[in-house]
Order: structure tokens, then C-alpha cells, then sequence
């Protein structure tokens, strides 16, 4: 019996990807290259551009050549996935049991990372993304991999982005021949065809279709163009509804309606099997129909578990903007829904009737991202019942959601399902799905010309002899529906339709959740667990976007930006940050605003963007007086020292902390007053005033053990014997760094004891009678990093010291071990 093949499973060669590789990229060869080499040095890159312009493309092209390494090509279309659903899909693509079970998939993202760099596949994520969500993705889940991102417009995160633009004129006359089979069209009229439609790929693409199926020129196509439209009108909308009104032949217009059937997918995207229930056509005649839209471009094919069609976006979004100006988009979609829950049946049947039937867990597996759109359409009009009803048959088909990896995304159906829309008076009226997203900014009259029929092809969409007749009808119909013919060279985003997303929730379902979400991960920030608060407040924020609930997302937000900022991931907490910032100063919450700008000044401080910081901790100064919060003002008095230090203002960093000092000593703070001290002792020393430094140190350090802090009591020791080599005191020197050494060593903090042991060691060696303790210092320090390359260089160096000195120096004894040196010092304060 044939093994179940995961549909996310990553490819191990071209015709494995879910998108088409071009024959050839035309036109792109300075970019493929630039891009090729940032994934080779394991940078991660975001291409963005116009729908259309063939991003996905470049990424196919890409992916193809990665495909044949050992790791090969992850490749996952996107539609706005969060990040719990982008770690389900991964665990799914490697069968990973623990990824797949995981209660909230966001809290696997350590066993994603670790499987991602133990696998090192191409990681290529295209589509619709959802911005943080990728960014935490990436951020948490990617290490030691590739990653190529594919969207419509530029996102931050921590990638470089390229932007790819339309064609120049001779890569796009190019394109159209050879997409067209036509080597020798006249030059001039190719010419006027690019320029007519802008050098756009997408346009230039379905003209070329056009021309290859009928075997026309392309005078003839541009012929097809309807007279008087603007220059306003985009150069695809043209082309769509050119090659789309040419598709009728005499009464026949059943390709025009088996394209409105794929424009009536909530996803834009289905199995011939699919579509065959929509139109009550036998699975060969709509396969062979399929094939012939393949051919002329207005549809792609991809391999998934079989023959799959999808939309590209712009061409989705056309059709149902034609179909709505026809009245037939409602009646269209409720024939989809109930093809769908008629193909669920159907395959959970199966697997009830038996578990191991891995033809039928296929078919399940092909059509679950329309069965999810399904139930959210429906639901979105306030019908929970099909959600249910799709969430039972799938409960019920024997071991397929737990085998196969969509526990996830039954519980999304689940969701779904267990709350009415209708639940809150607030909330009375059913939702609705987002309006389709216009092919051009401006909608112009002569667009709504362009899509004005005088017949409905919605009644009467698809006649099983008409399509019969087209396949026989033409003569290449065998080469269209060969896996291998056509390839479409041009972007397309696999999921995208204008329908409501997947992600989307039930209201009362969603606030629920969005609110105990966001109380676990207060609690884990309590317990010390960072990692896992992360994953908690992206849940969180995701459902709190959602509802569009601006104090849940500002709250979680917060909580992002300071737990990212704690662990380090300062282009994640920059992004948290800034977009906190943007939504508490469009609702007046002016103390989020000022912790939020504290937060992102912190942030800029770790990616080294001084002056930003600057700016980010002066406006929060400013909140903070005028709020008359005396303890926020202090505490960033303290950040903006240290900004102002780094970004080379020692006098105003000297200013702002002497501004700080005088507050905390007014409100009996010590524990701050300390830091400031030491803060006035590191502006002295970076002005050379090592005297001051060494005052200021030395009462930073009184204060830091007075109130016991034990962190601040590592530093300032360290500062000071920094002073004192500054000063040449050496003897208080190497007092200070053994005094420190014996504080890393009781609060058992490797990294202080390594650097301060190399502190120390550096300055014995100078003295061969110290040489002795030296090498005890470094053998210690050895034992806690045995890899550190300035130990291992003053060991050899130590050695050498020894050979060359031999028996002629009186050496000082050791006495005890490296612990017991350094706690003998602390014995002498």
C-alpha cells in the first residue's frame, strides 16, 4: 500500500513545487543572481512588487535549483497564515509528531527550529502574509536555513527586501515570443503590444496565450482590446477581459463558465474532482477544459497529490468582480459550498469505512484549504452549521486528523462552529467578506464597461457537450492537458481570493480565547517564560486584530515589544514596538505610548541605531513630563544617557545623567541613584577624567552593596578596575577584577567568569611571578569554556612564557584554586 505523502512535504525536485517553474526567467538574470547569493550566505530575503510582476516566478526558478539538494524546497503558500498555522504546516511537512500534537503550535516553534536546521531545506514562503506572524516566524523558527520571502508589498522584519518592477521593452517583446511560439512576429507589432500593455509580465503572459492558442498575431489580440479604454485602466484588467470575451465561440461559452466556476472558490484553487461537482461535468471532460485554460495562461496547474488548478490573484479577483455585475457570485458560491460538503462526505466515508485508505486521506488532505474557506464563508453569514458538520465527518474519518497531521485546522473548524456570530448585541449583524481588492487604484468608469455583460453565464455555466466539443475542437488540446505543457512565467500567489480568511473566528469564540491567551502569557512572563510568552501573545494579538479590539492589541503588543527587546530580537521588537506606538497614539493612550517608545529606544540601542534611540527616548521624556511621572522620567533619563554616550554626546549623556541623579536622590531611590553614579563614571572615562571615573565607580559600587544587588556589584567592580588599568594603578587593578571574578563565580555566571578571568590573566602575564597564577586562572576558566579563543590564545602564550623563563624567576606559590584567590580578595574590602 502506497505511503501517505504530506502535501507541505518538502520537494526534492522541480515538478515537486507548488508553483510552475519557468522554462526560462527572461529578464531577471542581475536579480536571480543578487538574490541567489544573499541565500547562499543564509540571508533572508523578501521579493516584493505589483500582483503580476512575477515574483513567484523568480521564487520557482529559485526553488528549482535548491530542489535537488539534499534538504530541498519547503515551500509554503501563504493566505495571511498566523503563526501557530505556519508551525502546524511544518510539523505536518515532516510528519513531526510532536509539532503536529502540540497544543498551541506557536509553543513548538523551538522543535520547528531545531527541526529546520537539522533538515536545512530551501524555506520559500509566498503569498499573502500575515506581517508579524512571518516575522515570528522567522525570527523563532529559522536558524541555519535559507529563506526566501514572496509579497505584494514590503514588510519589515529581519530580511533584506528587493523589489522587483515590470519588464524593460526588449525582455518584455522576448517574454511575449516566446510565451507566444511566435520567433518570428513582426517586430514592430510586438513592440506596440508591450508598450500597449505596460511591459507588465501578467498582462504580456495572457496575450501570449491568447496568441499561441489561436495562432494569431499580435495586431489580432490588440485588436480584441475594448475600444475607449483610459489610460487608467491596468494593463491586466485589459488583458483578462480581452482574452476572457474571446473564449465564447458562437452559443458556446462553457470556458467562461468553468473559469467563474474557479472564480467562485473561496480559495481560488481546486482539484478537477471539485470542480466537476460544482458543474456536473464527468472529471475527464473537466480536466481536458481545465487544460485548455492552462494553455491560453488564464489558469495554472501545479502537482498536489494530482492535478490542481488555481487562480492567479489578479485573475481571481476579475472574475468575481464580473460575476458580482451578473448577479451570479451568491448562487455560484452556494453550489461550491455544497460541492464541497458532498466531497467531504464522500472521502471521511471512506476513511471511516477504512483507516488505511491513503487515496482518500489525499483527497482530504487536496481540498482542506477550501474546506476551511468554506466553513468561514458560511459562517461569516452566520451559518455555523456547515462548519459542524465538516468538523464531524472529519472527527469521524478513523485516524486522519491525528495520523495526518490537521488537528490545527480541525480546530478551527471546531471554532467555528461552537459560537453563533450572532452572540453579542454589538455583533448582530452577520459578517461580511472583505470586498475584492481592485486590479487598479482607481476604479473607473470605463472598468465597470469593461465588466458589464448583457447575459448572466451564472445560470447556465457549463454545458458537459460544449466542452466536449471545444476538446475535440482543438488541436491542442493533448499538449494542454500534458502535465508538462505551458508553464506560466508570472506571479502567483497560490491562495489569494477576495474571501474572508481562513484565520478569521467566531466573535465570542475569538475574544475568548484572545483574552485567556493573552492572561497565559502574563503569567509565563511571571514564571521566567519568555519563550513561550512570545507564542502566547502572537495568538493573542492575531485574535485581538481580528475583533480590531485596539486595547488587546495594544497589550499585546506591550508585551512583545518588552519580551523581544529582554531576549534580543531587536528587529522583532522594533517592528512590536513601532506598531504599538502607531496604534496607542491613534487612541490617546499616552503611558502606552511612552513604555512603548522607552521599549523601541532600548531596541535601536541593540541594533546600534544610536541617534534613532535618541529620538525614540526623547519623546517618551517628553509623555513622561507631561504626565508628571517622576519614575519614568528617571528611568529614562538613565536610557537615553547611555544613547547619547554611544552616539559620541559625552557632555549631554554627562547632563542627562546628572539630571537623573538629582531625581532619584530627591525621592530616596538608591538602587537607581547607583546607576546613574556609574553611568556619570563611564561618561568621565569615555572624556578621559579617569580620577572622576574612579570616584564615581567607587560610589556606584557602595551603593550596589548596600542594596544588595548583586548584578550592579559585578559591574561596577569591573568599571573600576577598568579605571584603574586606565590610570595605571595596576595593583587595584587586579584587586577589582579578583574581587569581580569572585562575584561571577558565586552567581555562577560563565560569562563574567571567562571575561573577567581574561581581564585578570592579561595583566599577570605581564608579571612572570604571577605566571603561575595566571595559568591556574586560565585552566579554570577553560573548564567553564573550553573553546574561548582569548583563553586558548593566553594559555599558548603562558606555555611560551614558561619555556622561554625556565627555572629563572621566582615564581609566586599558588595557594588554593581559582575560586579561593578570587575570594580572598573580596576578604580585603
Amino acid at each position: 500500500m502506497a505511503e501517505f505523502t504530506p502535501l507541505e512535504a518538502p520537494a526534492k525536485d522541480a515538478r515537486s513545487l507548488p508553483a510552475v517553474v519557468p522554462p526560462k526567467l527572461i529578464g531577471r538574470d542581475v536579480t536571480l543572481g543578487r538574490i541567489y547569493t544573499q541565500l547562499r550566505d543564509l540571508k533572508a530575503t523578501l521579493v516584493y512588487g505589483p500582483a503580476g510582476v512575477g515574483k513567484t516566478a523568480l521564487a520557482a526558478t529559485l526553488a528549482s535549483a535548491y530542489s535537488e539538494l539534499a534538504g530541498g524546497v519547503l515551500y509554503l503558500n501563504l493566505q495571511n497564515d498566523t503563526l501557530s498555522e505556519l508551525v502546524a504546516r511544518v510539523g505536518r511537512a515532516y510528519d513531526h509528531d510532536e509539532i503536529m500534537h502540540a497544543e498551541v503550535p506557536a509553543n513548538a516553534a523551538p522543535a520547528v527550529a531545531a527541526l529546520l536546521e537539522r533538515e536545512k531545506p530551501l524555506l520559500v514562503l509566498d503569498g499573502v502574509h500575515h506581517p508579524q506572524a512571518t516575522a515570528d516566524f522567522v525570527n523563532r523558527c529559522v536558524r541555519g536555513v535559507p529563506v526566501l520571502l514572496v509579497n505584494e508589498t514590503e514588510i519589515s522584519g529581519p530580511w533584506a527586501g528587493q523589489r522587483l518592477n515590470r519588464l524593460e521593452p526588449q525582455p518584455a517583446a522576448l517574454l511575449f515570443r516566446s510565451l507566444a511560439d511566435q520567433p518570428d512576429a513582426d517586430e514592430a507589432a510586438v513592440n506596440r503590444l508591450t508598450e500597449a500593455f505596460g511591459y507588465h509580465p501578467f498582462a504580456l503572459t495572457v496575450a501570449a496565450g491568447w496568441a499561441r492558442a489561436s495562432k494569431q498575431s499580435p495586431e489580432a489580440f490588440q485588436a480584441l482590446i475594448p475600444a475607449g479604454a483610459g489610460a487608467e485602466v491596468s494593463p491586466s484588467l485589459l488583458a483578462l477581459t480581452a482574452a476572457f470575451r474571446s473564449l465564447a465561440t458562437g452559443n458556446n461559452n462553457a470556458l467562461q463558465g468553468l473559469l467563474l466556476v474557479m472564480g467562485a472558490t473561496f480559495t481560488g484553487s481546486a482539484s478537477a474532482e471539485m470542480v466537476s461537482l460544482v458543474a456536473g461535468a464527468p472529471v475527464e471532460t473537466i480536466n481536458g477544459a481545465l487544460g485548455l485554460l492552462v494553455q491560453r495562461h488564464l489558469l495554472e496547474r501545479i502537482h498536489r497529490g494530482g492535478a490542481y488548478y488555481r487562480l492567479h490573484e489578479t485573475t481571481a479577483t476579475f472574475l468575481q468582480t464580473w460575476l458580482k455585475g451578473t448577479k451570479g457570485l451568491d448562487a455560484l458560491q452556494i453550489k461550491v459550498r455544497d460541492a464541497v460538503r458532498t466531497y467531504t462526505r464522500t472521502y471521511t466515508d471512506r476513511m471511516r469505512a477504512d483507516a488505511a485508505d491513503v487515496e482518500a486521506a489525499t483527497r482530504l488532505a487536496v481540498e482542506m484549504d477550501l474546506i476551511l474557506a468554506t466553513a468561514q464563508w458560511s459562517a461569516a453569514r452566520g451559518d455555523s452549521d456547515v462548519a459542524n458538520e465538516l468538523a464531524a465527518m472529519l472527527t469521524s474519518a478513523g485516524s486522519f486528523v491525528s495520523d495526518y497531521g490537521y488537528a490545527y485546522d480541525v480546530g478551527l473548524l471546531r471554532r467555528l462552529a461552537a459560537t453563533s456570530t450572532t452572540a453579542f448585541p454589538a455583533h448582530s449583524v452577520p459578517l461580511q467578506p472583505p470586498a475584492p481588492r481592485p486590479v487598479v487604484e482607481d476604479t473607473a468608469d470605463d472598468e465597470d464597461d469593461l465588466l458589464d455583460e448583457d447575459e448572466s453565464l451564472a445560470d447556465d455555466l457549463v454545458d458537459d457537450d460544449d466542452l466536449i466539443d471545444l476538446a475535440d475542437e482543438d488541436e491542442d488540446a493533448d499538449e494542454a492537458v500534458d502535465d508538462e505543457a505551458a508553464p506560466l512565467p508570472f506571479d502567483n500567489p497560490s491562495r489569494q481570493t477576495p474571501v474572508v480568511p481562513v484565520q478569521q473566528r467566531p466573535i465570542v469564540d475569538r475574544r475568548n480565547q484572545a483574552d485567556e491567551l493573552a492572561a497565559l502569557a502574563a503569567q509565563q512572563v511571571r514564571q521566567g517564560k519568555d519563550t513561550e510568552a512570545i507564542a502566547s501573545y502572537s495568538e493573542a494579538l492575531a485574535l485581538f486584530e481580528g475583533l480590531n479590539d485596539a486595547p488587546g492589541m495594544l497589550t499585546a503588543l506591550q508585551g512583545l515589544a518588552s519580551l523581544t527587546v529582554a531576549t534580543e530580537n531587536s528587529q522583532a521588537a522594533v517592528l512590536h514596538a513601532t506598531r504599538g506606538i502607531t496604534l496607542a497614539t491613534e487612541h490617546g493612550n499616552d503611558t502606552a505610548r511612552m513604555h512603548l517608545l522607552m521599549t523601541l529606544g532600548e531596541a535601536r540601542e541593540q541594533l546600534g541605531e544610536s541617534g534613532e534611540a535618541i529620538r525614540a527616548l526623547e519623546q517618551a521624556l517628553e509623555i513622561a513630563e507631561s504626565l508628571e511621572d517622576k519614575s519614568a522620567e528617571g528611568q529614562i533619563l538613565l536610557q537615553l544617557g547611555y544613547a547619547q554616550l554611544d552616539a559620541g554626546a559625552n557632555s549631554s549623556a554627562t547632563e542627562t545623567w546628572d539630571r537623573a541623579l538629582a531625581l532619584f536622590r530627591s525621592r530616596d531611590q538608591r538602587a537607581l541613584e547607583g546607576r546613574a553614579l556609574g553611568g556619570l563614571g563611564t561618561a568621565n572615562g569615555e572624556l578621559g577624567r579617569w580620577s572622576e571615573a574612579i570616584g564615581y565607580f567607587g560610589s556606584a559600587l557602595h551603593i550596589a552593596r548596600e542594596v544588595k544587588d548583586r548584578d550592579e556589584e559585578l559591574l561596577q567592580l569591573i568599571n573600576l578596575a577598568d579605571a584603574h588599568v586606565q590610570s595605571n594603578q595596576l595593583g587595584q587593578a587586579v584587586l577589582r577584577y579578583r574581587q569581580a571574578l569572585h562575584i561571577a563565580f558565586e552567581m555562577d555566571n560563565e560569562e563574567a567568569i571567562v571575561s573577567t578571568t581574561v581581564d585578570l590573566a592579561r595583566l599577570l602575564v605581564e608579571s612572570p611571578r604571577h605566571l603561575r597564577i595566571a595559568e591556574m586562572l586560565v585552566d579554570a576558566a577553560l573548564e567553564v569554556d573550553g573553546h574561548d579563543r582569548d583563553l586558548r590564545r593566553l594559555k599558548e602564550r603562558i606555555e611560551d612564557e614558561f619555556e622561554a623563563l625556565g627555572d629563572s624567576v621566582d615564581m609566586k606559590p599558588i595557594s588554593g584554586t581559582a575560586r579561593d584567590y578570587a575570594a580572598n580578595a573580596y576578604q580585603l574590602e
